[in-house]
């Protein structure tokens, strides 16, 4: 394990560090074509940082009153104390809790809460978001159609998407990604987020070691597709799972100066999102089979895991279908694969089907919709395929440099704490396979998943693939 390591925490989290405040504010011109910018202005990740919480909002201008949001727990963790600090230094805030809607067993970012912030918030001059991924989502939706500024006191170091320009809300039965405006300031008190439940820390280790998977699809769909792909933040986003894993254990047992480089870590990651202007850097088919397994839950009456568990899942999935798919892609007959291509209206029918009754019949609609989108025919698929199949050890070179091979991320998960199987998670084998066959259907996001389907490979090979999670 010792080999494995690039130093010590400290000297991670330096790097890490560096690379954050070289780029937040900042706004630059890319080799890759496009000019990059980081709305987020500041960046506070040590001990104590909720005390300088006034002096944070001087910098970034923000006078006036402000609405602090939070939930029970996020409150007891960092909101009280938050409070204290802003009220104490003579400034206006009221502060709201969030607490779960009729039916529901946690606060889930739903129109709902949004539509709550933004009543609460009339008048006010910027959010205060105390909490994770739900309470942050629901603030950046809030801020973004309220046009006003917010800064987020994070409070575990569990998920990316404290700095991304992303939102990924429940709409209606369908987990969407949604343009949304970063904070403007991100103040992570390692007082805090040490004192996180252990699952928290090791959630956002399995979120945050998922970039090579999604980074590894997100150049698959350059090169089949010409889907948009930066070099440079593909390389960026690397480096923070690289740092990640070298310190997996000390993460685990909650080591302050390793939770700094996973925090940093996850901020560095969601930077890199919002550069790109795509979720694609960090999103890819783990991430689908994750927002599946969320959209479906309720109809299973299954209570949701933790985004970055069912995110490791998906991903120890994607990496050993990579892996036992690409010896075999030139033995294929390309020629018979097209020729055995379901037809779109089948397709949208089958999918359809396969929704309807897990989500309402309007949002398999929907779904059915994104599917036939990416579901190539005729000359179409054979030009995109005979990219792969020409030369599949050739076009492996192309992506190899991004992929973390299944057993390096079971090695890492494991150091952090984090589960490896569906059971651990509360997925059934029925729920697993559907996530297998049917999540890459949902969005137009093309991922492993789609190439071992459009190679015909995806059903022949799940035995083996769906092994490694069970």
């Amino acid at each position: 394990m010792a080999q494995r390591r690039m130093g010590t925490s400290g000297s991670s989290y330096q790097q890490l560090a560096d690379s954050i405040n070289e780029l937040i504010g900042d706004r630059r011109e890319c080799p890759c074509g496009r000019i990059h910018e980081t709305p987020t202005r500041q960046v506070l990740i040590e001990a104590g940082t909720i005390e300088q919480l006034p002096d944070v909002l001087a910098k970034q201008g923000l006078a006036g009153a402000g609405l602090l949001v939070a939930d029970d727990n996020t409150y007891q963790a960092a909101g009280e104390k938050s409070s204290q600090v802003i009220r104490g230094s003579g400034r206006e805030l009221d502060t709201l809790i969030i607490r779960p809607e009729p039916g529901q067993a946690e606060v889930q970012a739903t129109d709902g809460p949004v539509e709550l912030v933004q009543r609460q918030a009339t008048g006010a001059d910027y959010l205060l978001a105390v909490g994770s991924g739900t309470i942050n989502d629901i603030c950046k939706l809030a801020a973004t159609r309220l046009d006003i500024p917010y800064v987020s006191v994070a409070t575990a170091p569990s998920m990316t998407g404290y700095t991304s320009g992303i939102a990924a809300p429940l709409t209606g039965a369908i987990k969407n990604t949604i343009d949304a405006r970063p904070p403007v300031a991100v103040v992570a008190d390692l007082n805090v987020l040490s004192a996180a439940p252990a699952p928290m820390r090791a959630a956002g280790v399995g979120d945050l070691v998922s970039r090579s998977l999604s980074s590894t699809d997100w150049k698959l769909a350059a090169l089949l597709r010409g889907d948009y792909f930066c070099p440079y933040i593909a390389t960026m986003v690397d480096e923070a799972d690289r740092h990640c894993r070298a310190v997996a254990p000390e993460i685990k047992l909650g080591q302050p100066q390793a939770v700094a480089v996973l925090t940093a870590g996850l901020i560095l990651a969601g930077v890199g999102m919002k550069m790109a202007g795509t979720s694609a850097p960090g999103s890819g088919g783990g991430h689908l089979m994750s927002h599946y397994w969320d959209m479906t839950a309720p109809a299973r009456h299954r209570q949701r895991s933790l985004h970055g568990f069912q995110v490791a899942l998906g991903d120890l999935i994607c990496a050993a279908l990579y892996e036992r798919m690409w010896p075999q892609i030139a033995e294929l007959d390309l020629e018979e694969i097209v020729a055995k291509r379901m037809p779109a209206d089948d397709f949208a029918r089958e999918t359809y089907e396969h929704y309807a009754p897990l989500i309402g019949s309007e949002p398999a609609e929907e779904v059915a919709r994104f599917a036939v989108a990416k579901h190539a025919e005729g000359e179409e698929l054979r030009r995109q395929l005979e990219l792969v199949t020409a030369d599949p050890r050739a076009f492996w070179t192309q992506l190899a440099p991004l992929f973390t091979s299944s057993e390096e991320l079971k090695r890492t998960l494991q150091e952090s704490g984090a589960p490896l199987t569906a059971a651990e998670l509360g997925i059934s084998e029925a729920e697993l396979l559907d996530g297998y066959r049917f999540a890459r259907r949902f969005r137009d996001r093309y991922t492993v998943l789609d190439l071992a389907y459009d190679l015909g490979l995806l059903d022949e090979l799940r035995d083996e693939v769906l092994a490694t999670a069970e």
